[in-house]
């Protein structure tokens, strides 16, 4: 193992890549962490038990990832890029618990994964230098399927950890802001510069801790949280008077009782909702629907935007 690169250092890391006849994809977001204070803050952050198991997605040339790997963690690492998967496969053939696997995360179905992957009954992390241009949809897709993960560790582009973790009334507080802080307690650890980066990316990073919530909804009354966080944000400059009326089939006398049932004055605007106050909504909406024989199906999962 004394005989593995140092992937923290530009020079060795680029000359593994030319090993390989690899070089950086931009179009893939490929930007490699190479500072090994940050890599060992994010290691230190997820708090890894020995055999305990870990998913990191989009693992690069992976300095996250052997990090992780030399704490004999149970480590699934998964990567889009062929060539890149190749390389790790054989850069982690010393650690028998490390498996890497070439796939999109973005189509994998992730609690079957999991159940497949790690022992029944333990807790799964997920520790991921994210690339930026699946950040947002990759929480989608994790959020649509309850967050299954106790503990994530995960850097952004500094403007997505701004909208996921705003508070009502912040010009970033939107449809994503809502989700992350109904499924997760999210909070800012520590910013990351570009220099720590090769190549450097155009913004600075945040590395985000985000642990599962409690959830006050059931699965169902959840269909109906989706659909409002969705409409009412896609109108945002709109009372939720309005774009309520406009976004459900309801006249604006009913839309205008529900809010009330829901203690929310007509006037407001979706960014002053809290979590709270959308989870609240959200019930006596799908309670009235159930009760009218409309309840929300498949088709009201939102897509990210």
């Amino acid at each position: 193992m004394s005989e593995l690169p140092n992937l923290a250092s530009p020079r060795e890391l680029m000359l593994l890549l030319e090993r390989y006849g690899l070089k950086p994809q931009h179009g893939l977001g490929q930007n490699f962490l190479i500072d090994g204070n940050t890599i060992r803050k994010i290691v230190a952050a997820a708090a890894l038990e020995p055999g305990e198991g870990v998913v990191e997605i989009g693992p690069g040339a992976g300095a996250i990832t052997l990090a992780m790997a030399r704490l004999q963690a149970r480590l699934l690492a998964i990567e889009l890029d062929r060539g890149l998967a190749g390389m790790l496969s054989d850069l982690l053939r010393p650690f028998p618990l490390v498996t890497v696997l070439q796939a999109d995360a973005l189509s994998i179905d992730w609690p079957a994964l999991l159940k497949r992957s790690f022992p029944p009954g333990r807790p799964v992390k997920l520790v991921s230098n994210l690339p930026y241009y699946i950040s947002a949809p990759l929480l989608y897709k994790l959020f649509q399927e309850k967050f299954p993960f106790d503990r994530a560790v995960l850097m952004f582009q500094k403007e997505v950890a701004q909208r996921l973790t705003a508070l009502p009334g912040d010009p970033s507080y939107g449809n994503l802001s809502v989700l992350c802080q109904y499924y997760t307690d999210a909070a800012i650890l520590f910013k990351v510069s570009r220099r720590a980066f090769w190549p450097s990316p155009g913004v600075d990073s945040v590395v985000l801790a985000m642990e599962p919530r409690p959830r006050e909804l059931t699965a169902a009354e959840e269909l109906a949280f989706w659909r409002i966080v969705r409409s009412v944000f896609q109108q945002r400059r709109k009372t939720l008077l309005n774009s309520l009326a406009l976004a459900f089939p309801y006249p604006r006398e009913l839309a205008a009782a529900l809010l009330d049932s829901a203690g929310i004055k007509p006037v407001r605007r979706p960014e002053t909702l809290s979590v709270g106050e959308f989870a609240t909504l959200s019930r006596i909406i799908y309670n009235y629907e159930r009760k009218n024989e409309r309840v929300a199906g498949d088709d009201d999962v939102p897509q990210p935007q």
